[in-house]
């Protein structure tokens, strides 16, 4: 069943540096019937040219430079996407998922509409970080400023067989790369 979002933000499973109060979210706009929504305020462009190894005994990651905002269009900066490239997106949104609940994201329509999307792993009970993702677009060059409600987080009810206390989980203000039990991450296998 999914959990009413205004329940999400009361009991502060969801925070935001600009939302201190239920009527900031409204403010936002972030406050959907069903989700709330979240922005894309960070973007890396993921090293194709390393390679991802995952076995039994560990992962490496491909690696990632932060991309800056510099193409300028009616007076704002924008991130230029390639077209049929896949990019790490990470919200300023924070999330903290209790026992008993589990979370989702999902693309806005309008982006989906145009051929960019969103993909992440279920946020499992006992994770705590900011909400990150996979952006791909697939169709044409686009220009995405910072700060854009990209996605919508929905909260479900789960019968939690454990808390996650993985290597994703991160403390607020920083990238999952920058967390202290991530360097397991970046070495070889």
């Amino acid at each position: 069943m999914i959990i009413n979002p205004i329940t999400a933000i009361t009991e502060r499973w969801i925070t935001h540096p600009k939302c201190s109060t239920l009527g900031d979210w409204k403010t936002h706009e972030f406050l959907a019937p069903n989700g709330v929504d979240f922005t894309i305020d960070n973007m890396y462009i993921i090293n194709a040219h390393s390679p991802f190894i995952i076995s039994k005994e560990g992962k490496q990651m491909k690696g990632i430079t932060e991309l800056l905002p510099a193409t300028h269009h009616r007076g704002g900066s924008f991130w230029l996407l390639s077209p049929h490239n896949s990019y790490d997106g990470k919200s300023d949104t924070y999330i903290t998922v209790p026992d008993g609940i589990a979370a989702l994201l999902i693309t806005r329509s309008v982006f989906n509409r145009n051929g960019v999307f969103i993909t992440s792993g279920l946020y499992d009970s006992g994770f705590n970080g900011h909400i990150g993702f996979m952006l791909h677009n697939m169709l044409g060059e686009t220009k995405i400023q910072p700060g854009v409600r990209i996605g919508q987080v929905i909260f479900v009810q789960a019968q939690t067989a454990s808390l996650y206390g993985g290597k994703w989980n991160h403390p607020e203000g920083t990238h999952y790369t920058q967390a202290a039990n991530v360097n397991i991450l970046q070495e070889a296998v």
